[in-house]
């Protein structure tokens, strides 16, 4: 994906001499307005520092972006005191200024958010690209998710363009010419560092695994468990991914020479991981980085054969209700493209759609217990998965109310069965 001009820009961009006149005039075109800015390994931080020295540049601005938790932890609505923020995947990071309000909260599937992006009134759009190319083309870089949902939008226009942000040769490009104005501002990419999972995971990776062939096509989520699952695959052949990310976790299946050699067989979103993935990702060309529309559509999930979902839950209940996001009523993330890549493996011919959660927690609590008492449900019964804990893997889908029950009983710690026995009992007495 290649993009110069459209009506709204001018061929010759206007070239700013600091951050801080960028952060002036993109202050002074989207004031009163929301204003998108790239986040995951991108989110340009030097912009936020630039308002940050001058917070009235701030106010009245709205921040818009998929700021990812765990990785960007700046609060872009503490820029002003009349600044405020739009946010899809809540951290405790944003926890002040979303009991305050500043920080809104839009709620929706990951591919509800481009949906979002292309409709809702925006009055500007910041790119975080590498430096051009001789024909005066940017890489999109390390991110390609969000961002082109602005390329033909009439909203202006601001480029920072880092040098420090690799050319990734798979990622769309963006002209010069299609920017209004554009600065250099040099900065290291961000990394995000997953630790390994806590407690015994052996069983879990063995169950995944014994699920997926030679020849899938496998998705991964942020997390500890993705990681662990993928080190248990380099004995495959022939796969591919198709993901909204791809971390640190591929370079060992590029090691074991894991991966289909052929173009597009790595289409993902953004890169998100460490400075040896980034450079590794750069020159990599299978790699192909795609917007939400095609990571996270159904129709094109769908059309994927043996598409192998694997996402990692916090809890499970006998009705089989899921949650992604919640420590009790504390959020820590949003659902994201869980629910997506569910649906969209449920779909493909031969496709797996896989949640793991570990049956027992870091203090010995439960992870599966009789009914959820989050806030909400972050993946409905009727979108029922293929669980696997460390005691096996169930396909819930074609399970009847009480069978699904007994199923999910099985899957959880032998400690905890007598009480979810018992729980399941008393509901089953409350409906008679």
């Amino acid at each position: 994906m290649q993009t110069k001009t459209s009506s709204a820009q001018s061929a010759h961009p206007v070239k700013l001499s600091s951050r801080a006149e960028a952060a002036a005039l993109l202050a002074e075109r989207a004031r009163g307005g929301r204003v998108f800015i790239p986040a995951g390994p991108v989110e340009p931080l030097s912009l936020a520092e630039a308002f940050r020295a001058n917070p009235e540049l701030a106010d009245d601005l709205s921040f818009c972006g998929l700021f990812v938790p765990g990785l960007n932890r700046f609060d872009w609505a503490t820029l002003s005191l009349k600044a405020s923020a739009e946010v899809f995947l809540p951290s405790p990071d944003f926890a002040a200024t979303i009991a305050t309000g500043q920080t809104r909260v839009i709620p929706c599937h990951y591919s509800a958010a481009w949906r979002y992006l292309r409709t809702a009134p925006f009055k500007a759009a910041v790119f975080h690209v590498a430096a051009p190319d001789a024909e005066g083309f940017c890489s999109l870089s390390l991110s390609a998710d969000a961002s082109p949902a602005f390329f033909d939008r009439d909203v202006f226009k601001l480029g920072l363009i880092n040098p420090s942000l690799p050319f990734v040769k798979g990622a769309p490009k963006l002209h010069l010419s299609a920017l209004d104005a554009w600065v250099e501002a040099d900065a290291p990419p961000a990394q995000l560092s997953t630790p390994a999972p806590s407690g015994d995971v052996d069983a879990i990776v063995h169950h995944v695994t014994s699920l997926i062939e030679d020849g899938a096509t496998l998705q991964a989520g942020i997390g500890k468990l993705p990681g662990a699952i993928m080190a248990g695959l380099t004995g495959r052949r022939g796969l591919s991914i198709h993901s909204g990310l791809i971390g640190d976790w591929i370079l060992p299946l590029i090691e074991a020479k894991v991966l289909a050699d052929q173009a597009d067989s790595l289409k993902a979103g953004i890169i998100l991981g460490s400075h040896a993935l980034q450079a590794r990702m750069a020159q990599e060309t299978r790699l192909k980085l795609i917007p939400i529309t095609e990571t996270h559509g159904a129709a094109h999930l769908g059309a994927i054969e043996r598409f192998v979902s694997l996402n990692a839950a916090l809890e499970v209940d006998l009705f089989g209700q899921i949650n992604c996001e919640f420590a009790g009523s504390r959020t820590l993330a949003g659902v994201g493209g869980a629910v997506d890549f569910l649906r969209g493996a449920r779909l493909s011919p031969g496709g797996k759609p896989i949640v793991m959660v570990q049956s027992v927690g870091k203090q010995g609590e439960p992870r599966i217990v009789p009914r959820l008492t989050t806030p909400s449900v972050s993946i409905a019964r009727s979108d029922a998965p293929i669980l696997v804990t460390e005691q096996g893997a169930i396909d819930l889908e074609p399970l009847d109310q009480d069978a699904r029950a007994q199923a999910i009983i099985s899957l959880a710690a032998r400690q905890h069965r007598a009480d979810l026995i018992s729980a399941w009992s008393q509901h089953r007495g409350a409906k008679a």
